[in-house]
Formats: structure tokens, C-alpha cells, sequence
């Protein structure tokens, strides 16, 4: 099995993704031990932000570095079961997303769970169809107020 950045890698559904990380140079921390939870837009959730806000976005390290933070789930590996029973969790960047079942399916503040439990060797991938609204707002505020 792999790390989380080579199974993003492998996949093929997250070239924007990996781009993003690899700009950050983020690699070793999706490379590390784990275990962690990754949120993984797909490349088609980054062609949905509208322009300018994406070319905003995509050309503005400090704000894509919120955003991987934003993503991420430290210290667990956290199933798509596991993350529906808690409802809400932390990211490392320390803002709370909701986990939910509605009719569409499991989604991640309005983001829908295409592939849940992607199993790595340090930690679980949950791939997502959109970058959640309310992430992306968040990380913009915490990177305005810095």
C-alpha cells in the first residue's frame, strides 16, 4: 500500500490536487506517519470555483496552504462511519466541518463523498466532488485576519 500523497498520485482524479501540494512542497507531510484523515477535492471541484476567485485562490500560497490544512484530520483515520457518528470534527488548520447522510449521500459540509475509505498506509482518503463552501470561506478568513 501507499502514503496518502502517492495514492492522490496514483489515481488520477486529482492532478489540481497534487499540483497544489507539490507548489506547498506538502508532500512529506502527506508522506509522513500518520495516521490522518485527507479530504481530497477532485479536479473538477477546483474547475467549479468560479473565475477570478479560483485564479485568486490557486495563485495564493498562504491561502492554498489553509486550505490543505483545512482538509486534514491529524492524529486519526477516520472512516466514513466513524466521521458520521461524531457529526462534526477538527481539521488541523482548528476550524469544525460537518459529516452528514442526506439524500445525495455522506457529505462533508456541502461537498459530496464520491469515494469514501480510501485505505493508505498512514492514514484513510475520502474523495470529495466539490471544495466545500463553507471551507473556503473559512480559509479565506483565516487568511485575511493573519
Amino acid at each position: 500500500m501507499a502514503k496518502i500523497f502517492d495514492t492522490l498520485q496514483n489515481d488520477g482524479r486529482f492532478s489540481r490536487l497534487i499540483e497544489i501540494i507539490q507548489t506547498l512542497g506538502e508532500e512529506k507531510m502527506l508522506q509522513g506517519e500518520g495516521p490522518m484523515t485527507f479530504f481530497a477535492p477532485v479536479d473538477s471541484a477546483w474547475d467549479a470555483i468560479p473565475e477570478p476567485n479560483r485564479a485568486m485562490i490557486l495563485n495564493d500560497k498562504q491561502m492554498l496552504s489553509h486550505l490543505i490544512d483545512f482538509f486534514t484530520i491529524g492524529g486519526h483515520k477516520c472512516t466514513l462511519e466513524s466521521l458520521l457518528s461524531k457529526n462534526v470534527v477538527q481539521t488541523v488548520e482548528g476550524s469544525l466541518i460537518a459529516v452528514r447522510k442526506t439524500e445525495r449521500g455522506t457529505q462533508v459540509d456541502e461537498a459530496l463523498v464520491l469515494e469514501g475509505d480510501m485505505e493508505a498506509d498512514n492514514g484513510i482518503i475520502h474523495a470529495l466532488d466539490g471544495i466545500p463552501f463553507v471551507t473556503l470561506s473559512q480559509a479565506f478568513e483565516a487568511y485575511a485576519a493573519k
